[in-house]
């Protein structure tokens, strides 16, 4: 008990130890190099900005992460439905895969403009954008982890006169939620991005507006403010999905205490 208490105040102090570290050579380096706030404000500049302007911040990070959560959802709904498909239909794999994996090559800064030509400015273009750049990585993860059952296991279904859907539902359902939790901590931080890149070519909203008024008009310390607003938006979505992780898949975590 007193290792893992120890192993648990490690996990959080040594990030801790290098932030501090790191800010404090930022603002040494702002001072001694005679750097302009213009091209690099000091860490206690942008916490000024940070904190003057936290309301506004607030309310244009709650865009996004209105936009994120919403994208997040739709592209993890899609990718479970797709993955699902190709579990019991080998040629809808054969023929809808490559095309995803075409979708993941095309860059989201070329797909932004599109999906603000057809569908506007407003909310959903954003939540498409952040559920296209989710959808991958979960597809991914919840087919190979679908497909990724012990033999033995499925042979003692089989005596056992199981139907597919009771295999896929007691088996491989159970089975996947690891492979699946992966994918959805790791869109769970893409689909911020996504809601920022939409933001950034049409909206008068959001994280992404702000990123791109503020360094157009030169004002880095807000700019700054914003890209941190940003990260806490992100942080806060992939410990969400890893506190889900540890209640769905308790099994995991009893075994690794």
């Amino acid at each position: 008990m007193n290792s893992k208490i120890c192993l648990d105040r490690k996990k959080f102090i040594v990030p801790l130890i290098a932030l501090i570290v790191f800010l404090s050579a930022w603002e040494l380096s702002t001072h001694i190099l005679s750097i302009s706030p213009l091209i690099l404000p000091s860490p206690s500049l942008v916490a000024k900005t940070l904190i003057e302007k936290l309301g506004y911040l607030i309310t244009q990070g709650s865009v996004t992460l209105l936009e994120s959560v919403l994208g997040f959802l739709l592209g993890c709904l899609a990718a479970v439905v797709l993955a699902t498909i190709f579990l019991f239909s080998k040629t809808a794999q054969q023929a809808i895969y490559p095309y995803a994996i075409a979708l993941k090559g095309i860059p989201l800064v070329a797909l932004a403009p599109l999906a603000v030509l057809w569908f506007g400015t407003g909310l959903f273009s954003k939540i498409l954008l952040a559920a296209i750049i989710s959808f991958f990585p979960i597809l991914v993860n919840t087919v190979e982890g679908l497909r990724s059952v012990e033999a033995e296991a499925l042979e003692l279904m089989a005596t056992l006169s199981a139907s597919p859907m009771q295999v896929f539902q007691k088996l491989r359902l159970p089975s996947a939620l690891s492979s699946l939790f992966a994918g959805m901590k790791v869109s769970s931080t893409f689909s911020v991005v996504g809601a920022v890149v939409a933001e950034f070519i049409g909206s008068q909203n959001g994280i992404g507006y702000v990123i791109k008024s503020s360094s157009y008009y030169l004002d880095t310390d807000l700019t700054f403010a914003a890209i941190i607003v940003t990260a806490l938006i992100s942080l806060t979505l992939f410990w969400l999905i890893e506190f889900l992780e540890r209640k769905f898949i308790f099994w995991k975590t009893n075994n690794s205490l």
